[in-house]
C-alpha cells in the first residue's frame, strides 16, 4: 500500500497560513460588506460603518420638571418677604417634564415651589407666587444635552446591544448599515 493515502499532519502556523490564503483567494479575507436594516432587526448585529447623529437630542430645550417655564430675570428679588407674581400666559406657562420650553423662557420653576393666587389647582393656576429667585437655565435639558446632530454615535465594528439601539433612535436613524451574517456550511468528510 502506498503512503500517499493517508493524511500527513502539518504545522498549525502553515495550515492557518494556507487558509488564509484560500480566504484571500476567495475574496473572503475582509469583512463582510453591508447591509441596511430596520432598527428593531438590528440586535446583536455589528455595525459596519462609523454612525453619525442626524439630529439633536433633545431636538428643543426641554423642561426637566413638571412646572412652569418662564425668564429667569422676572424672578429676580424674589424672597419670603418679598415675593414675585407672574401672570399665567403672559409671564409664565405650565410645561410637564419633556416639553418645550417657549421660545422666550429661560428656565423653570418646579410646581412644588409655586403658589397658586387665586382658585384651582397649581397647574391650573391664573397667577403665580415665587418666594425665590430662579437662575438662568435650571430645570432646563438643553438642546443637544445627549447627543448633538453629527456627533459620532457608534464606530464601525461595534456590537449593536438594546442601549444602542435606543441612541440610535433617538439621534434620528430608523436603519443602520450593519455587516451581513456569514454562511457556514460544514462538510464532513471521511468514513468513519
Amino acid at each position: 500500500m502506498s503512503d500517499d493515502v493517508f493524511l500527513h499532519d502539518i504545522p498549525l502556523t502553515l495550515a492557518w497560513q494556507r487558509w488564509l490564503e484560500a480566504l484571500d483567494a476567495a475574496g473572503l479575507s475582509g469583512p463582510l460588506a453591508g447591509e441596511p436594516v430596520q432598527l428593531e432587526s438590528a440586535l446583536g448585529r455589528v455595525t459596519a460603518e462609523p454612525i453619525w447623529a442626524r439630529q439633536s437630542s433633545p431636538q428643543y430645550h426641554a423642561s426637566a420638571m413638571d412646572g412652569y417655564a418662564l425668564r429667569a430675570e422676572s424672578t429676580r428679588g424674589a424672597n419670603d418677604r418679598t415675593p414675585v407674581d407672574l401672570k399665567v400666559g403672559d409671564e409664565a406657562a405650565y410645561v410637564d417634564t419633556g416639553d418645550a420650553l417657549p421660545e422666550w423662557a429661560d428656565a423653570v420653576v418646579p410646581i412644588e415651589d409655586v403658589e397658586p393666587i387665586g382658585e384651582g389647582r397649581r397647574a391650573d393656576a391664573s397667577t403665580i407666587r415665587l418666594r425665590a429667585a430662579v437662575a438662568p437655565w435650571s430645570h432646563v435639558r438643553p438642546m443637544g444635552e445627549d447627543m448633538v446632530a453629527s456627533e459620532l454615535v457608534l464606530p464601525s465594528g461595534h456590537t449593536l446591544r438594546p442601549v444602542d439601539l435606543g441612541a440610535l433612535a433617538g439621534s434620528g436613524s430608523e436603519t443602520v448599515l450593519v455587516r451581513r451574517r456569514p454562511h457556514v456550511a460544514i462538510l464532513p468528510t471521511g468514513s468513519e
